[in-house]
């Protein structure tokens, strides 16, 4: 094979280019670590004041002569309680107590210390890929959900600073607690903060409804709003971390706009401009959401921070100020979402948009996926248990309704083929001639004989949505995670035939440690359909200045060897099949359907016939000879 100076460049720059792609993913994960720290420093802050009460009281007070006795110490801690948290002072002192609401789908863990959300754990069939668990949708020992309000003359209270009294409100069959009320009681009893909670049947959606009784006049509400603050470091649920922490961030709605979120690869934050109607802390496949139908206030906060540790996925933080008005009585509805990123499930919310957490891609992509590719799938899986047979019916219905285009590209490249020789002599005839004459005399050429020369590139351009398509669907849908086939342990996963411990530099970031069998089959199988594909095109003169087409889609299945090692065995496999299934329909095609002889007859019949001009020629004629025209002026000048 013989290498030209400019294939030589483009096989150089690639490889410059991957090394520059993995010395930046490197280095933004330094450029992070200063953000780190201070959402680190945000974690302290908001972990759970016992834990700093505990570290206080194991610590040694500074000796001195005199020391306070018990009650007076006692006397002097009520009197700054007093101070600092007014009215409710009294609900400073208490004991933590969890309630856990329970169905089918979802535990979900209140305490009555802050008395708001403190774990959720999945109880369907969504397991912890390293711990075989239930999916934790966080740590809840470095995380905090709290309300945050200010009372006049007091300051900012936060909530999971004082504690709540708990009453059940309802059970289910099995007494499991459904419904329970949480109330920050003051010294006043007709004053009060009350959360009620309601676990939905079969669902994950906790409803929580916030009264603030009898607080028009301590609370400062028209000035300084009640805000709910929420801080959660995302548990690794998935197979490899790095590409789990790649679909990881911030999702949210402002009212009035699409769906829209924070970097999933850095650090990342955002000060609403509108109402926010939703806000999702999204994993890989799980997320926690709140969802407001009133909308959370302009000027709500949100942010993603990319950990440098390898025992979370993203740290996620939001202020949002909830619309509470002044009043004797005022209340706000929130809606909870802890559970999957299943089509069905998000759907059942009835929030706008909310299934969009799903990120099937944009635009066309995203359509392609949603009415499509996915309703596919889930007619298969309703008969058919294997998810491999799954993805081979599905490849094989999409291929299968492709086929015309396939057969409109292949009957092209024929009528090229059959028309090589003559076009050959056009090239001979005007070698070292004007370049315009000679496309002049081409494009005559394509237009006596009926061939088109594009209509091999428009079915090329019409099966470009579904193959990105499938590139968005497989890492998204949560219907394959956890399922096998052949020695893939999870389709929406990385498969490995092969691995290793040991961390070899720059090969390891841009490779990883293991061996993708799925991939290893899909890249042979390319290397065969484009050997195959090339040798059914005519094979034109390479241009000068031009790359060797042939060694570029070698280097091309190179690449694609590092690329797809650590994407979703499903997606391989489904390349794989494709690649087959495409060889399998030109090996017929062009063994029973398409006959050079016939199709050169029909060439030599429309010669003899006058050929009008298309409008879309007339225009390309006119457009070349004004080129050569300006050209001709150039000319002139310089000489």
């Amino acid at each position: 094979m013989k290498f030209d100076k400019n294939t030589i460049i483009g096989f150089a720059l690639m490889i410059i280019m991957l090394l520059a792609f993995t010395w930046y993913q490197t280095n933004e994960q330094k450029a992070v670590m200063k953000e780190q720290a201070r959402l680190d420093s945000l974690a302290m802050a908001n972990a759970p004041v016992a834990a700093i009460n505990a570290t206080s009281s194991d610590s040694q007070a500074p000796t001195s002569s005199v020391s306070l006795s018990d009650s007076a110490a006692k006397i002097v801690s009520a009197q700054a309680d007093q101070w600092r948290y007014g009215l409710f002072a009294p609900s400073r002192m208490g004991q933590a107590q969890d309630f856990i609401l329970k169905n089918s789908k979802v535990a979900v863990t209140l305490s009555t210390r802050g008395g708001m959300i403190t774990s959720a754990e999945m109880l369907t069939e969504y397991k912890n890929f390293h711990t075989k668990e239930n999916v934790k949708l966080w740590s809840d020992s470095l995380s905090a959900m709290k309300l945050v309000f200010y009372l006049n003359g007091q300051g900012p209270i936060k909530s999971n600073e004082l504690f709540f009294q708990s009453q059940i409100l309802g059970t289910d069959a099995e007494g499991n607690p459904q419904t329970v009320s949480m109330k920050l009681q003051s010294n006043d009893p007709g004053k009060y903060i009350e959360y009620v909670y309601q676990l939905l049947p079969d669902a994950y959606q906790v409803n929580c409804k916030l009264n603030i009784v009898g607080l028009d006049r301590e609370m400062e509400l028209s000035s300084k709003p009640v805000a709910l603050e929420w801080f959660a470091m995302g548990n690794p649920n998935e197979k490899g971390l790095s590409a789990e922490r790649q679909k990881c961030s911030v999702f949210y709605r402002e009212t009035g706009e699409d769906r829209d979120y924070l970097s999933e690869t850095s650090s990342d934050e955002l000060r609403t401009e509108k109402d926010l109607h939703w806000m999702a802390f999204k994993q890989d496949y799980f997320s926690a959401a709140v969802i407001a139908p009133a909308g959370f206030k302009t000027g709500s906060y949100l942010q993603i921070g990319v950990p440098t540790d390898s025992v979370s996925t993203k740290n996620y933080f939001a202020n949002l100020i909830l619309p509470v008005s002044p009043g004797s009585a005022s209340s706000t509805d929130l809606q909870f979402y802890l559970g999957p990123n299943d089509y069905k499930e998000l759907k059942s919310t009835q929030a706008e948009e909310f299934d969009r957490i799903i990120d099937y891609g944009w635009s066309i992509i995203g359509t392609v996926n949603r009415y499509c590719i996915r309703p596919l799938f889930w007619f298969f899986q309703s008969f058919i248990g294997s998810w491999g047979l799954i993805i081979l019916l599905v490849t094989l219905t999409i291929k299968t309704v492709l086929f015309p285009i396939t057969w409109k590209n292949l009957l092209s490249s024929a009528k090229m083929r059959v028309l090589k020789p003559e076009i050959d002599e056009i090239n001979k005839k005007f070698e070292g001639k004007d370049p315009i004459e000679k496309q002049q005399a081409t494009m005559s050429l394509y237009r006596q004989t009926g061939v088109n020369p594009f209509a091999g590139c428009i079915p090329v351009l019409l099966q470009m949505p579904i193959l990105y398509a499938m590139f968005r669907f497989f890492p998204a849908e949560i219907v394959l995670r956890g399922k096998s086939f052949w020695w893939a342990d999870d389709l929406a996963a990385y498969d490995s035939i092969f691995s290793w411990e040991r961390h070899i530099p720059i090969l390891s970031e841009i490779y990883g440690n293991h061996i993708s069998g799925f991939t290893i089959l899909m890249c042979i199988s390319t290397y065969l359909y484009s050997q195959m594909s090339m040798g059914s095109q005519p094979q034109m003169a390479q241009q000068p200045g031009m790359p060797n087409m042939k060694v570029m889609m070698n280097l091309f299945t190179v690449m694609m060897l590092f690329f797809f090692n650590n994407q979703a065995s499903g997606l391989a496999l489904y390349y794989f099949i494709a690649n087959m299934t495409s060889i399998g329909q030109m090996w017929v095609i062009k063994k029973y359907f398409i006959d050079e002889d016939a199709i050169r007859a029909k060439i030599d019949n429309n010669k003899k016939k006058p050929k009008s001009k298309s409008s879309f020629m007339q225009r390309l004629e006119e457009a070349q000879k004004a080129q050569k025209s300006k050209l001709d002026q150039i000319k002139k000048q310089s000489k």
